[in-house]
């Protein structure tokens, strides 16, 4: 449901769903944070994409490829040079084989170069 809300820009309702889901005490999983992050940045809201990334961190939610791919593609369409090098260290600790990673997604968006950065 947050996905398809974030899918038609409709932030306010994904932001309210996603504080239901906190308020039930149905922690939020990986997928909840990665459809929240994805809503952010269709809503260009960069910052607001990083708050929720941190939090899905400091949660215990692992963020997986799927979340890095969110991630790296849409800071790069931003030009967050800085945003996406961390982004990239973190690659590090999350995800096996990190470099074949980085190099899948930098294959995936050919037209828009990405950091050298690991």
């Amino acid at each position: 449901m947050i996905l398809m809300l974030g899918k038609s820009s409709n932030i306010e309702m994904a932001e309210q769903l996603f504080g239901e889901i906190e308020k039930e005490v149905l922690w939020p999983d990986t997928r909840t944070y990665t459809a929240v992050i994805g809503a952010y940045f269709r809503v260009k809201m960069i910052e607001k994409a990083m708050e929720s990334y941190e939090s899905m961190k400091g949660s215990g939610c692992v963020p997986d490829k799927l979340t890095f791919r969110i991630l790296i593609k849409n800071l790069q369409k931003a030009g967050e040079k800085e945003l996406i090098a961390t982004v990239k260290k973190d690659c590090l600790s999350y995800i096996e084989y990190p470099e074949k990673f980085l190099e899948e997604v930098e294959k995936t968006y050919p037209k828009r170069r990405l950091l050298n950065v690991v």
